[in-house]
Order: structure tokens, then sequence, then C-alpha cells
């Protein structure tokens, strides 16, 4: 930190991130303890509350800091930085953000607007399930009498042919609780998501399919049931209603979808694995006229990074009984699938919007890159094999225009090249 990044701090005031303080105080730590269990800031000794510079004595204040910090349980990252304007002393204490839930004899708190409170127990739960030190879908819940037959032979049936494991009757009880999803004669929570009719007892599974316009919701359907269900119906519904272009071929006619099927269902069966459980929300798909939203509660467990993802799961037993039935194929290979599947659509951007307790993920397409005049000459001309020389000759434009129109319609899955280098040519897929 230097000195503007300083005077800009004062000059934006108090925040959920930036605490003013004449003195450091005898509750110095409970101001730490609630930035490092939010999302960390920094804390201005010497700054009274109208942002006035008053001044502080550095060391001292720091001595007494470090003194108070001592009965933080885990003890928190912090820094600091010394400051003097106008012949008055500044202490900046940055405060990290906690990967573990910080407390203060056993009390905890957390950083709302420009104060701080106690967390409650429901708020610790999903903070400590945020940052990976509890696994709710572990825990026990209902009695294995709740779970209903049919789903359990779907499970085993499902297990055996994507799986190869073929497990016999006697030993299905033992290979549940090896999985997890059963804890003495109990089903885990995982058990309950895969095993029941989830939303009975945890009403938060739903998944809400919202249709939209001009930015307005106009109309809704909710699934309910095992997750598994849930992920099938809503992927189903969701393939039906999103957009295609049907375009004329020669004389047959074929429908171009506008997103990848693929990677739909994966940023479906994502929010279902990874999403926080004790939330209160459900999951929620907003299909808008050129866009489909992906909102699932919880953010990113700490150590996972959306650049290089690597499979650090929030619900490890979830995780494995969706991997047993083939919903996922391979760990942390989720978010590259979808990247994958969507750099291969011209028109289509992906964006991820990362935010306390909520991960969102946006697909939008550009409607006027998708398939354009130029692209419908050439696939009506495409009768027989043609070189992309004879191409630009028939319908009029340059060669590297007609290359790059040809390249679009390859990944669309249109036309495929046929021959190499001056012999190639291209024709109907």
């Amino acid at each position: 930190m230097n000195l503007n990044d300083l005077l800009k701090l004062i000059k934006t005031g108090e925040s959920e991130r930036v605490e003013f303080k004449r003195s450091p105080g005898r509750n110095i730590q409970n101001v730490i303890v609630a930035l490092a269990n939010a999302e960390g800031g920094q804390i201005l000794i010497g700054v009274d509350d109208e942002g006035v510079i008053v001044g502080t004595d550095a060391k001292k204040s720091m001595s007494y800091i470090t003194n108070s910090v001592q009965s933080v349980i885990p003890s928190p990252i912090i820094s600091s930085f010394r400051f003097v304007i106008d012949r008055k002393e500044v202490l900046v204490i940055d405060v990290a953000k906690s990967d573990i839930l910080c407390s203060v004899g056993g009390v905890a708190y957390i950083r709302i607007g420009a104060g701080i409170r106690l967390l409650s127990i429901q708020e610790i739960l999903v903070l400590a399930s945020e940052m990976g030190t509890i696994e709710w879908d572990s825990a026990p819940l209902s009695f294995f009498c709740e779970a209903k037959k049919d789903y359990i032979e779907w499970f085993f049936k499902n297990l055996e042919e994507s799986r190869s494991k073929k497990i016999d009757e006697k030993h299905r009880i033992q290979y549940l609780k090896s999985i997890g999803a059963l804890k003495g004669e109990k089903l885990t929570n995982a058990g309950v998501l895969f095993f029941t009719h989830a939303t009975e007892t945890l009403p938060q599974v739903k998944i809400r399919l919202v249709y939209m316009e001009n930015e307005e919701p106009i109309g809704d359907k909710e699934y309910e049931g095992p997750v598994w269900k849930i992920i099938e119906d809503a992927y189903a519904d969701i393939l039906r209603e999103i957009g295609k272009t049907e375009v004329v071929i020669s004389t047959k006619r074929t429908k171009i979808e506008w997103y990848p099927s693929r990677a739909i269902r994966e940023a479906i069966i994502n929010a279902v694995a990874h999403r926080n459980y004790l939330i209160n929300a459900d999951i929620r798909v907003f299909l808008h006229p050129d866009k489909i939203v992906i909102r699932s509660p919880g953010g990113l467990v700490p150590g996972v990074d959306l650049d290089d993802p690597e499979h650090v799961p929030r619900n490890p037993t979830l995780c494995n009984l969706l991997y047993d039935t083939g919903f996922i194929e391979r760990y942390g290979y989720g978010i590259k699938m979808i990247r994958s599947e969507v750099k291969q659509y011209p028109g289509l951007t992906l964006n991820f919007n990362i935010r306390s307790h909520r991960f969102e993920l946006t697909i939008k397409k550009d409607l006027e890159t998708l398939l354009n005049e130029t692209d419908l000459r050439i696939l009506k001309i495409l009768i027989e094999p043609m070189k992309s020389s004879e191409i630009s000759k028939n319908i009029g434009t340059t060669k590297p225009t007609t290359i790059h129109h040809l390249k679009k319609m390859e990944q669309l899955g249109l036309i495929k090249k046929v021959g190499t280098g001056p012999q190639t040519k291209y024709k109907l897929k």
C-alpha cells in the first residue's frame, strides 16, 4: 500500500471493507475477526469516524494489536503499514480473508456494512461450509427405511452401466456405507439427496427454471425429487427451450443449436454437485432471449481457481454418488469442458460472476454472428465439394472472407474439409 492508496481509502469513507479508528480500542480483535470472516479489509488507526486524520502512536498501536490478536483462533493473517501525514502517524492494518472461520473466545463475528455483529449458529454453519471446513453432505439425517426402493434400484443399475460395477444385493448396504451415503442406520444428507424425494426434507434442493423477457420474469417452473431426477428433468426442459436456427442446406432443412447442450448439462450438474446446501435458496436457471444464466448458492471453495480448476469438492459424498451414476466423468474437468464447448460455438461468450455465497455462469449469444446471408449462400452452392477459390468466385467474395465463413461453419458442424493442401475442398457434413 502507498500514500495514494491510503488517501483514496480515507476519501471513500468507511465501508464493508474499511474501518476508521482513532485508537485500537479494547475490542480491536473483534473487528479483525469480523473482516477475516467476511472479505478481508483495512483498519485505519489514527483516523476518526468522519475521515479526519487525528494521528496515533503507530508503534504502541501495533504492539497493542499484536497482543490483542493472540486470543483469535486461528491466527488471522494481517500486515501493517505506517504513514506520516502532516506530522501525524496513521497505522493501516490489512486483514486478509480467512480460509477458516475465526473466533475470539469461541465467539465469531462478521463484517456487515460498516459495522460488525455476532454470527448465528446457522450463519456459522453456512460460512464454515463456504470455507470447506465442514462436510454437510456426510452428516447423518434420516433413517434408511425412508429411502425409496426404486431409487436404490436405479442407482445400482446406473452404477453397473456407467462404471461396470455389479454389486450383489446382499452387499448393497455395505457399498452405500463405503461411499458415505449411509452411516449406521441413517442416510447421510447426500443419501437423502439421492435416495428420497429430497425436496420434502430439504426444500432448498429445487431447481427453478425462470423464463425472462426484457430482464423481467414472465413465468417459472420448479423441479423436485432426488437430485439425479431434478438434473435430468430440468435439463430435458432446457434443451427443448433453448433456441435453434433452422436453415435449408441443399434440399434439406436442419436445425442448429444456439448453445452447446453438453456445456448446459455440465453447468447444471456442477451447480447441484458444488452448491452450498446450508444456504436456504434454490438453483435458478434464467432463460433470456439472448443468454442463459445458471445461478447456484455458494461461492468457490478456498483453493479453487477458475483459471486452473482443481477438484476440491464442497460435497465429496454427493460427488461420489454422481460419479458412480455417470453424471460426473472426470473430477475437476467440468469448468474446462464448459469452456471448451462454448469456444467451439461462434458468437457465444462465457462469463463467471462469483460473489459472496453465490456462483453465476452466463452463456450469451450474439445472434448476428451465428449464421448470416453469406453463410447461407455458401451452404446453398455446396451441393458438390468445392475449393475455397471456387466458392469465392461463385458468391463474389474474396478468398480470405470465404475462408473465415468456412471456418465458422466447420465449428458449427455444417461442413467439413476433404483433401489436403491445394486440393482441399469443402463439402456438406
